[in-house]
């Protein structure tokens, strides 16, 4: 039985204030498929649109139900998407279309829909009928009802009321059309709507689906309660919880597991209030949705109603402009009103740097929410092919473990070790079926710890795990990118009860006691994953000194193993198939304990899966897999997954893993030798999977072969049934490894990804309002970790100009919004100001501290070695600030105010403002500055003749604001800020740092207004002899920025000169050139001189 859904549909005229009135109207109306043609623009990223190739035509899923399937074709103007089981076609035809193009408009279509079985076809075809309402018939209308009849569709337009308004070019007429398939077909709830929509289209609502019966509701709202679908789990309003009160309210004491979770959630019922609902209403108005805009579109209405029913042409004259006027009014209400609900966010980051905004600004690059899939058949299909049932596990007795000392020796649980468990549980998680969130477990272990002790010591002596804590909640996150409704498409993680999480982890500390046991480790130390000490950046280590050892042989050398294949191989959906019975054999091989195998045994029992639906919960059993989002199980993965990094190679192949992604590192004299090898050792794989109820997915496999010859090298394996070519570059645990192991195209990839994320989280950082700079300093780190990942591996890169470039430019841009800067403030001065480290410097520093820990004998601590390095990372930075002091006048100019680094940096107090910015960087509303990029004529103070107006002259001399500087600067006593202590001054207390700032803001103020009035009277002016200065000053500029990018060439080339000097470290130069060299160098300059010259005179 399909499900019935309410559908509007509506042309925009591709209006973006028609398309924000159409969104609130779906909500309004409470549909739950919105089908827009002549959009204006789909958002970017959103689960919820689908929309064709020329995004002229869009579905919407505007309800409780996901788009389960999309179907996007070449032909503009149609797109298809599944929602509810019932397929719906939005189709855009133009009206001058020619016939033969509207022909394979329709195929196209007839095509797309004889792939479904309920089908529902609605759009703007530009074409008429009578058998929709129109009053004659086209050729074109004749064409789509053949179609439509062969595919045995059910018209659903009734009546004759018009869909199309007119718009004076075309009369009112019947163009938006709608077809169903007649199973679900309603031709009677078809309504052309009065509501104002902001086009000249109207909308257009009806309802497909099977027709339920009408039934009764019941009168008592006890029956009306037990009419609901329950849910599965309880859920708390966590925001509400008081550690005070649910400490005074928990005293009493528990003898068992079960008495412990009704006295919690007892606890838990007085102190918080439930969830009522799992999900929030679909339905609600849009974030800037206002009284006041309802009202103005009533307004509209109205004027529109009015300019319809008056017939005289004088009055229907003065009844549109009417119209426009309310039209206009509401547009600018709707920008108006998003204005401010933007800048409500832009408040909240003050307060929550990662909050709604934070969310909102990045929903764009990683997509906002989508309702989770509810409808039973497709979602049992979903969680049978992520969940297989395996055979019954057959645990081995603990008296067949072979050289167990003790059976039942397992460490007791003492008071310091769970208060240690409980302190580091974060607040926030996701509670599992019981609903108890962390902070209220935490608060309890912490204030009964002795209760707590003797509960869990209960079950570790028992070995036995309770039925309760094994019970795990389905969340399925789709992933972004991933076609829907596809098994593969979704993240399953497994929300556990937050108590079985804390015995969870006290089985793992002693079970990582025994396999991490320094003098006996048991396992591998090629498995990187989720163990203490290993991380993704030593296994990239790994694979790169591979590579550079294949790299180092010569290219003649024939016996040299100057080949190496890396093939990274993915395990199709490895963790929920993980097989016990393979678990339990790991476990015997490595002499595992027995009482701790008792209870992983009991853990493994008896577990059932959880998840919800639109007919309400269904349990399933679970006999496979470790939860993702289990503490224990990462753990009981490797010990599993350990046997395939032992199994018989090639020689001198090597295997490593991380959790479940293996990389094959094959290496040989010629691409033959390696192709025989990887084959070889791929099949050892493969086979070794298949004993443990595993699979390769051999689609998935990348290669690249890392070798020192010229040409690139190009490798077939056979990998299952597929063939796989190897490539010139593959993305391995997040870093791109190239066949010549250069990072350009590494740092190409993360520097665009950190620019997106750079550019969105800017919307959130404004001249003139919240966040403060200490706060947008969290927002720009967030770009700058995008940057700074696998650092350690791949640092050495920055020693070349390209990749430093890149990351520079990257990261001048949030200094430049951080800081409140011009745009023209060069990059070293904007995160000084910024208060960002440098990012090469930074990245240099990763490596330094990456090396320091991975020492076998060090005994500083992360946070001294952190300490330390950064005190040299602000030496470094000291000394090239120094060295580019006299880049530039406005360099100049901020090292001589911030001559320290250290101290700048680390100040307990004060923000750099967008005034005191200018005044720090001499980039301002400083005549000066305006003159030297053209938007001024003289560069001199309009009260001291012949003075320029810079930073200095304004700030520290100007008699203009001489009043300023005795109110807050101290002029005139004892100890005036001057620009020699202008930092002494601002580091002093954060009262000399505020004054300091309001001086500068008087006086930038004043600056800019005085700049606005000579821009306004210019406007003013308006004659031949401004248009003339106006080509003068475009001249002058363009004789600026020329002179600009000379100085700036050449400070670079002395900053390249300074660095080579460096490098040198004390040995002789290089030889001059020889003559003819030096004549060939003088006569390239002399050519590249002239091509600039007739450049700039085309120009």
């Amino acid at each position: 039985m399909t499900p019935q859904l309410r559908v509007m549909q509506v042309n925009l005229g591709r209006g973006e204030r028609a398309q924000d009135i159409a969104l609130q109207t779906a909500q309004e109306k409470r549909v739950d498929v919105l089908l827009l043609l002549e959009l204006y623009r789909p958002p970017a990223n959103n689960g919820r649109w689908a929309f064709d190739c020329s995004k002229k035509v869009a579905i919407v899923a505007t309800g409780s139900l996901p788009l389960q399937r999309i179907w996007c074709s070449n032909t503009p103007g149609l797109v298809a998407a599944e929602i509810g089981g019932t397929t719906f076609l939005s189709c855009y035809a133009p009206p001058r279309q020619p016939t033969d193009e509207f022909e394979r408009f329709i195929e196209a279509v007839q095509l797309e829909t004889l792939t479904h079985s309920q089908v529902v076809i609605a759009g703007d075809f530009n074409a008429w009928h009578v058998e929709w309402g129109s009053e004659r018939n086209s050729e074109k209308g004749e064409e789509l009802l053949s179609a439509i009849q062969q595919l045995d569709l059910v018209v659903l337009n009734q009546g004759t009321t018009s869909t199309f308004d007119g718009n004076g070019a075309a009369t009112a007429s019947i163009v938006d059309v709608a077809f169903a398939t007649p199973t679900i077909a309603q031709p009677g709830t078809w309504n052309v709507c009065g509501d104002y929509s902001y086009s000249d289209h109207r909308y257009i609502t009806y309802t497909v689906g099977t027709i339920v019966p009408v039934v009764n509701e019941p009168s008592s709202p006890r029956m009306r309660h037990q009419g609901r679908i329950r849910h599965a789990d309880r859920r708390y309003k966590a925001t509400q919880f008081s550690q005070r009160a649910f400490r005074a309210r928990f005293s009493e004491r528990a003898v068992s597991h079960e008495r412990m979770v009704e006295i919690m959630l007892a606890t838990c019922d007085k102190t918080m209030q439930r969830v009522t609902t799992s999900h929030s209403d679909p339905h609600r108005d849009l974030f800037w949705w206002t009284p006041l805009l309802r009202l103005l579109r009533e307004n509209c209405d109205r004027a529109r109603d009015r300019m319809r029913q008056t017939s005289d042409l004088q009055e229907r004259s003065i009844a549109a402009a009417e119209h426009r006027t309310a039209r206009a009014e509401l547009g600018k209400a709707i920008k108006a009103s998003k204005r401010n609900s933007f800048q409500e966010l832009i408040d909240i980051a003050e307060e929550n740097v990662f909050g709604a905004g934070y969310l909102v600004v990045l929903s764009h690059l990683r997509g906002g929410r989508t309702p989770p899939e509810t409808e039973r058949d497709r979602l049992e299909h979903i969680v049978s092919d992520l969940f297989p049932q395996h055979p019954p596990l057959v645990w081995p007795e603990a008296a067949d473990i072979e050289g167990e000392e003790q059976p039942g020796a397992v460490a007791d649980v003492s008071d310091d070790e769970l208060k240690l468990i409980a302190r580091r549980m974060a607040n926030k998680k996701a509670p599992g079926l019981d609903g108890i969130p962390n902070a209220a477990v935490k608060a309890a272990i912490l204030e009964h710890t002795g209760v707590f002790t003797a509960l869990y010591q209960d079950c570790l002596v028992n070995g036995t795990f309770p039925a309760a804590w094994k019970r795990q909640r389905l969340v399925l996150i789709p992933k972004p990118g991933k076609p829907s409704g596809v098994s593969c498409s979704y993240r399953p993680l497994c929300m556990l009860d937050a108590l079985g999480k804390v015995l969870e982890r006290l089985i793992l500390n002693r079970l990582h006691e025994f396999l991490e046991d320094p003098e006996s480790p048991r396992l591998s130390d090629r498995q990187y994953g989720f163990r203490r000490g290993c991380s993704t950046i030593g296994l990239i280590q790994r694979v790169v000194e591979a590579g550079q050892r294949a790299m180092s042989f010569g290219r003649a050398n024939r016996r040299d193993k100057r080949f190496l294949l890396v093939a990274a191989l993915d395990v199709r959906n490895a963790f929920n198939t993980a097989s016990w019975q393979a678990i339990a054999t790991a476990l015997r091989t490595k002499r595992v304990p027995a009482g701790l195998q008792r209870i992983i045994h009991s853990y493994f029992q008896d577990r059932e899966l959880v998840y919800e639906t639109s007919e309400g919960p269904v349990v399933r059993s679970v006999t496979a897999g470790v939860p993702q989002g289990s503490i224990l199980g990462p753990t009981l993965w490797n010990t599993m997954y350990d046997g395939v990094l032992d199994i018989a190679l090639p020689p001198d192949a090597e295997i490593l893993g991380y959790a479940d992604d293996l990389v094959l590192l094959v290496p040989g004299t010629t691409p033959d030798n390696v192709k025989a090898a990887a084959e070889e050792a791929i099949i050892s794989v493969m086979e070794w999977m298949a004993r443990h109820h595993l699979e390769l997915a051999p689609a998935k496999t990348e290669m690249v072969v890392i070798s020192s010859t010229k040409a690139p090298t190009r490798i077939t394996v056979r990998v299952g049934d597929v063939d796989v070519t190897s490539s010139r570059s593959i993305r391995y645990l997040g870093v791109t490894l190239q066949d010549k192991l250069s990072w350009l195209p590494h740092v190409k990839e993360v520097t665009e990804r950190a620019g997106k994320i750079a550019d969105a989280t800017s919307r959130l950082l404004r001249n003139h309002s919240e966040p403060r700079a200490s706060k947008a300093k969290l927002l720009a780190s967030v770009s700058e970790s995008v940057m700074r990942y696998a650092a350690p591996v791949w640092s050495k890169e920055l020693q070349k100009r390209e990749p430093g470039r890149l990351l520079e430019r990257v990261q001048r841009k949030m200094a430049l919004r951080v800081a409140r800067a011009f745009r023209t403030v060069r990059y070293e001065t904007a995160t000084l100001l910024a208060g960002l480290t440098p990012i090469c410097l930074l990245l240099d520093e990763d490596a330094r501290v990456y090396q320091r820990l991975s020492a076998v004998n060090r005994t500083d601590t992360r946070a001294n070695i952190r300490k330390q390095e950064r005190q040299a990372t602000i030496e470094q930075w000291q000394q090239q600030w120094d060295a580019e002091a006299d880049t530039s006048r406005h360099t100049r100019w901020a090292h001589r105010v911030l001559p320290n680094i250290g101290s700048w940096q680390s100040r307990k107090h004060g923000d750099v403002s967008f005034h005191l910015c200018q005044v720090l960087s001499g980039h301002g509303f400083f005549r000066d500055y305006l003159c030297r990029n053209g938007f001024t004529s003289s560069p001199d103070c309009q009260r001291c003749s012949g003075v320029p107006e810079t930073a200095e002259h304004a700030m520290f001399e100007c008699p203009r604001f001489a009043e300023v500087r005795q109110q807050l600067l101290g002029e005139g006593i004892t100890d005036p800020v001057r620009p020699e202590n202008l930092q002494q001054h601002l580091l002093r207390d954060a009262e000399s740092w505020s004054r300091i700032c309001e001086a500068a803001k008087r006086i930038t103020a004043s600056l800019q207004q005085a700049w606005d009035d000579e821009r306004a009277a210019l406007a003013a002016h308006g004659n031949e002899q401004h248009f003339e200065e106006v080509a003068d000053l475009e001249a002058r500029r363009a004789e600026i920025r020329r002179a600009r990018n000379d100085r700036r060439n050449a400070s670079r080339r002395a900053a390249r000169a300074r660095q080579r000097e460096l490098q040198r470290a004390g040995r002789p130069p290089s030889p001059p050139p020889s003559p003819r060299t030096a004549a060939r160098r003088a006569d390239l300059r002399l050519r590249q001189a002239r091509f600039r010259a007739r450049r700039r005179q085309a120009i």
